[in-house]
């Protein structure tokens, strides 16, 4: 019953954005689900499982990411250093679900390691990127 748009719609946002995420953009641009009521994450998620569109976790795996697990083999670390560094910017990390849960890009050629006595906030490797929302344009699909 979802118009063949928004289902066009929730899969190409679903490369960048979870299905939370996704709910309320739709519902921010007026759109409605078949039934004519507003989109919520479970909704999304079942439009996708519906319609075979791929999640965003295999959208992610396909560009090579790493989880928590493999991340912290390749660095010889535990998953909680990997989380951390994530957090402060050594590892960049995309969300993937409304849980909280990331994949991380490969550290590249030179990977962060341990260093006793480093704030982590002066190692950041990736800037911290801050929306300006007065200057962001949405547009109509």
């Amino acid at each position: 019953m979802t118009p063949a748009t928004t289902i066009a719609e929730i899969d190409r946002l679903l490369d960048h954005h979870t299905e939370s995420q996704i709910a309320v953009m739709l519902n921010q641009r007026g759109l409605h689900s078949g039934e004519g009521k507003p989109f919520h994450s479970r909704l999304v998620a079942r439009i996708r499982r519906t319609h075979g569109l791929k999640p965003r976790y295999d959208r992610l795996r396909e560009t090579g990411m790493y989880t928590v697990e493999e991340m912290a083999t390749l660095l010889r670390t535990c998953t909680a250093t990997v989380k951390q560094w994530g957090h402060h910017g050594l590892l960049r990390r995309h969300l993937y679900s409304d849980k909280n849960e990331h994949l991380y890009e490969p550290p590249g050629d030179v990977p962060p390691t341990k260093r006793q006595g480093t704030k982590l906030s002066d190692r950041r490797r990736f800037p911290a990127v801050f929306p300006n929302r007065s200057k962001e344009v949405q547009c109509e699909a």
